[in-house]
């Protein structure tokens, strides 16, 4: 035992000797001034680089190295003024027994606090270009790796041109070198600042990789990064740098944390739910081919603009790199159920063969945009739908069906209520088979076809058995309340309405085409029987204040009383209307017809009585005739102008018991008169005024018809009378000749031309 114990301490004090004997050997050959010259040829020779270096020291433990302090490489010209690199401390490991041979061969690099920034300028130039790596050995030194760690690490990114600047800190690394096999393990944390389109993010990386440079074989133990929620998990191989057998993991936990990462102005109001996807990238690198699955659980997805969105999201679908297959989605829309399915192929441009289906009610339509607000509606939908062909333009193939509708708040003065809406789709053309409903107790029945889905236009073959207009448009009040409440869509076609009611009027058998657009009724080439007789009319009647509306009528044989009455509240004329006329105006009221209603038009009245009309009781007795309270008429033939209730009156031709009365002038639908009248009397009436006003010169013809001449001013209910002398004096010197005749036969010609359409 003690010889044993002898041996043992002649080895150890072998070992210590030799070891003392190699410190000094190597001390007296590394000595700082040495060292710090192979430091300086290390780092300028490596990179062929200006490099500064800070303080260099011996390193003796475990291994022998050699400690630079304080690194610095100045940045290129061109760029910032801030280093390119700094590093802390950088060791060079060396080899034992070179040393002792007086040469340096570094077998391993650690880096502690490095800081590294790469820049890329507005004329896309890199800084790190201007570092040319030197891969030969230097006169004084060798490179025989084993190692390289990194410890504390920093990088940062800044690009100019795209404006992006990414950060890598708490950059942990081990790099090996065993024979042909480089491996690399480690992690880091990457922050990408905030710009333009993303918000500043940090993404956690972790490696552990290993290449073969022989093979060329590269090996991916594994990958993950970390964003919260988003997990993504990579492992497999590349072979000789070409062939891919690599397998993919992405799992997002919480969806509603992914919003900012999308384009502000494609980015939806709501998101939220799981996301899961796996998937397996093969093939070349010159041809990957990737194949994988997708699953969604419990997502939530509101579109930008809309106030709902859909909910309770499931479902599955397979991948491509080149289709979407086996889509198999099933969602809510509040309480209406949606499915999905199908494929598209063709990812680069898109072939879509999809099948959807729908069935809930219409109230979840409700608030879906902000402009719907205040807008109800109820009834059960279904709608199932086939899309195909390319996304950039698909066809469309489905059918639809609304039963017992409800739907208010779309500008009318009632809701529609029993309304049932059942048709096909094709490609942008919704047809309808069967559309019908009350709007009070007015009614539609209806079939056509829906143009431009976006903002519809809806084109109709109507048949009604009423209509009334005061059910459909709101009062004015209404309308103000309800600004900016138009229903969305377009009605264009053609009517058949059995009775027509509204704005104190009644219409029978109407038959027309119309169209209504954000209030504006339309109506052309309608014919109905109103006013006891038959009338052709076109009517634009737009519902926004100030209301203006316009009349183009034809009327025959009508009841001179009732339409009077209606519109100017006159009720002292009756007979039967012919004639051209036409309206405009800003309200259907007394007041607002007196202000604003211009119009123009040709009419003839036949077996027409005056009756109980004070301004021709009163001119009748002026001329002597007394007591004429009732005054029939056989004909009266008018042209007349009204421009904003002043009518223009010119050779209006009366034919009656009395004689003919021709006159000319202005009337305002307040009242107010100034009228020339050229009247001549028959005979028994002509007595009378000649009886009554002896004083009185006017001509007499050689029936004994007196001719006489009046100014007629003041108001039609207190007239003021005048003989008008000039004119009396020229008639009876010849100069001025009785026109009724000639004028009432070119109003007849007139009115008979207007209403055959000439």
């Amino acid at each position: 035992m003690n010889r044993f114990l002898k041996i043992l301490l002649i080895i150890i004090g072998t070992i210590i000797v030799i070891l003392i004997a190699g410190y000094f050997l190597i001390t007296s050959y590394l000595t700082p001034q040495t060292v710090r010259n192979i430091a300086g040829k290390v780092a300028t020779e490596a990179i062929q680089y200006p490099v500064e270096i800070g303080q260099v020291g011996l390193h003796f433990g475990f291994k022998v190295g050699i400690t630079i302090d304080d690194v610095k490489i100045p940045n290129a010209k061109g760029f910032s003024r801030e280093p390119m690199v700094e590093i802390d401390r950088t060791t060079l490991n060396l080899k034992l027994l070179p040393l002792f041979g007086r040469r340096i061969v570094i077998s391993g690099l650690d880096f502690s606090g490095i800081k590294v920034k790469v820049e890329r300028n507005k004329q896309n130039k890199l800084n790190f270009a201007a570092i040319i790596p030197k891969e030969a050995q230097g006169s004084s030194w060798s490179l025989s790796l084993s190692s390289v760690t990194i410890s504390q690490g920093n990088l940062s990114y800044i690009d100019a041109l795209t404006k992006t600047e990414i950060e890598v800190k708490d950059i942990d690394q081990e790099i090996k070198f065993q024979g042909s096999t480089i491996s690399a393990a480690g992690k880091s944390t990457v922050y990408i600042l905030k710009n333009k389109t993303l918000p500043e993010m940090i993404v956690k990386v972790g490696n552990s990789v290993a290449y073969d440079t022989l093979k060329k074989n590269l090996r991916i133990k594994k990958l993950t990064a970390l964003y919260d929620p988003i997990h993504l998990s990579i492992d497999g191989t590349i072979s000789e740098l070409e062939k891919l057998d690599i397998n993919a993991k992405l799992k997002v936990d919480d969806m509603s944390k992914l919003p900012t990462l999308i384009p502000a102005n494609s980015r939806p109001e709501k998101l939220s739910g799981t996301l899961i996807a796996t998937c397996t990238v093969s093939g070349t690198t010159k041809k990957i081919v990737v194949a994988g699955n997708s699953e969604l659980k419990n997502v939530s997805f509101t579109p930008k603009g809309l106030n709902r969105g859909f909910t309770k999201i499931y479902g599955s679908l397979s991948f491509t790199s080149k289709a979407i297959r086996d889509i198999s989605l099933h969602a809510m829309f509040g309480d209406t159920k949606l499915e999905l399915s199908g494929a598209v192929n063709n990812l680069n441009n898109p072939i879509l063969n999809l099948k959807t289906k729908a069935v809930g009610d219409l109230q979840d339509l409700e608030m879906l945009i902000t402009d719907m607000k205040g807008i109800q509606l109820k009834g059960p939908l279904t709608l199932n739908l086939k899309i195909k062909g390319s996304a950039k333009k698909p066809s469309y193939h489905g059918d639809y069906n609304i039963n017992n509708g409800f739907i208010n708040g779309i500008g009318l003065a009632k809701p529609i209520s029993n309304f049932i809406l059942k048709g096909t789709i094709e490609n942008s053309v919704a047809r309808i088979s069967k559309c019908g409903g009350s709007i009070g107790g007015s009614d539609f029945s209806l079939t056509g076809k829906i143009t431009d889905l976006k903002k519809p236009v809806i084109e109709i073959n109507n048949t009604s058995h009423l209509i009334d207009l005061d059910e459909i448009l709101p009062k004015p009040e209404e309308r103000k309340q309800q600004q900016g409440k138009t229903a969305p869509i377009t009605l264009r076609g053609n009517t058949k309405i059995n009775k027509f009611v509204g704005a104190n009027m009644e219409f029978k058998n109407i038959n027309t085409s119309f169209s209504y657009e954000n209030e504006v009724i339309d109506l052309r080439k309608c014919t109905a029987d109103a006013f006891d007789g038959k009338v052709q009319f076109d009517l634009y009647y737009n519902a926004n204040s100030p209301e203006p509306y316009r009349i183009n009528t034809k009327m025959t044989s009508v009841s001179t009383k009732k339409i009077l009455k209606r519109f100017l509240n006159f009720e002292n004329l009756e007979g039967k209307l012919t004639g051209v006329s036409n309206f405009q105006g800003r309200g259907f009221s007394k007041n607002d017809v007196i202000v604003n209603l211009s119009a123009s038009g040709n009419i003839k009245l036949i077996n027409g009585v005056f009756r109980n009309f004070d301004f021709i009781t009163k001119l009748l007795a002026w001329l002597g005739i007394k007591d004429y309270k009732v005054l029939n008429f056989n004909d009266l033939l008018v042209n007349f102008n009204i421009d904003k209730g002043k009518t223009k009156v010119k050779d209006w031709a009366l034919s009656s018991k009395v004689g003919t009365f021709l006159t000319n002038g202005f009337i305002g639908l307040n009242g107010n008169v100034n009228l020339n009248v050229t009247t001549t009397l028959k005979k028994e009436y002509s007595d009378i005024v000649k009886k009554y006003h002896g004083d009185w010169i006017f001509p007499i013809d050689n029936k004994g018809q007196a001719t006489i001449d009046i100014k007629i001013t003041g108001k039609l209910s207190s007239p003021k009378f005048s003989l008008d002398k000039n004119k009396i004096k020229q008639r009876i010197k010849g100069k001025l000749k009785n026109e009724f005749n000639k004028k009432k036969k070119e109003w007849e010609n007139k009115i008979k031309d207007l209403l055959k359409g000439k």
